[in-house]
């Protein structure tokens, strides 16, 4: 198993390179700075911008090593929506509650505790879909990143993200969109208890910033905590080649190359 999930991060990792390092992207980005004065030579601006975009894309590289790690995890099954951009749909009423959930947890006398609000949010929002028909429902896309169940039924969807580093508006669109997202699978697969669908905020790194304003300590996992709980993969493998692989050969000839590259293409 450690030498499949090993494959797969080089996979992913060299793909992810390719995109960002190939002659037309390195192109674009002379033609973009080109028309920019600066006193910092070019060539360095391209290579900065390039380095740049690779640590944006890192953290989607995050979520997409972590759906492909469930795939091949023989302790749960991956399901079909699981990594796609799919349409859900919830009544307005369950939208307005979800916002006004979110705005009430922003004020000075909301408890420090919100497990008991966020308990009872899923509850409301099961009875508002269950009373309501398809035609009062609206439909919204959004990003399902992670959606697996257990050998015993449970269904888990997660949110995936790398660190728990968002400044305060990302942080609060961030647990809004998770709850919404929860509320249309919940329609989706016809859930009738919140027993049935766990909803899970997934930091890879296990560095803490923020508390549990939005979403309760219980649904909050971060670094090994998923993998404990629910995987047969270890965390310290994936954890362990993904710091290993930059000093990986291949890897570093790569970055060679782009640097050769960039210096080929701009005078």
């Amino acid at each position: 198993m450690s030498n499949q999930v090993k494959q797969i991060i080089r996979k992913t990792v060299l793909e992810m390179l390719g995109d960002s390092m190939s002659s037309g992207n390195i192109r674009k980005m002379a033609e973009k700075h080109a028309e920019k004065v600066h006193f910092v030579p070019i060539r360095y601006r391209i290579v900065g911008g390039i380095l740049q975009g690779l640590n944006i894309k890192f953290g989607n590289f995050i979520e997409q090593l972590l759906r492909n790690i469930v795939e091949i995890d023989t302790g749960v099954k991956v399901m079909e929506d699981s990594g796609k951009k799919i349409k859900l749909f919830f009544t307005h009423e369950t939208d307005a509650l979800i916002d006004s959930y979110i705005t009430e947890r922003q004020l000075p006398n909301s408890p420090d505790d919100c497990s008991r609000m966020f308990s009872s949010l899923l509850d409301r929002i099961l009875e508002i879909e269950h009373a309501a028909t398809d035609e009062q429902r609206q439909g919204i896309t959004k990003d399902v990143d992670g959606l697996f169940q257990t050998d015993d039924g449970l269904i888990v969807y997660t949110e995936l993200k790398h660190n728990d580093d968002h400044d305060t508006g990302k942080f609060v669109d961030i647990n809004r969109k998770f709850i919404k997202t929860w509320a249309g699978l919940a329609v989706r697969y016809q859930i009738q208890s919140k027993d049935e669908l766990l909803p899970i905020l997934y930091y890879f790194n296990a560095t803490k910033r923020y508390g549990p304003i939005y979403t309760p300590s219980k649904n909050i996992m971060r670094g090994s905590q998923l993998f404990d709980k629910f995987l047969h993969i270890s965390y310290s493998v994936v954890d362990g080649y993904l710091s290993e692989i930059s000093d990986d050969p291949e890897i570093l000839a790569i970055f060679d190359k782009m640097y050769n590259t960039v210096r080929s293409q701009v005078i």
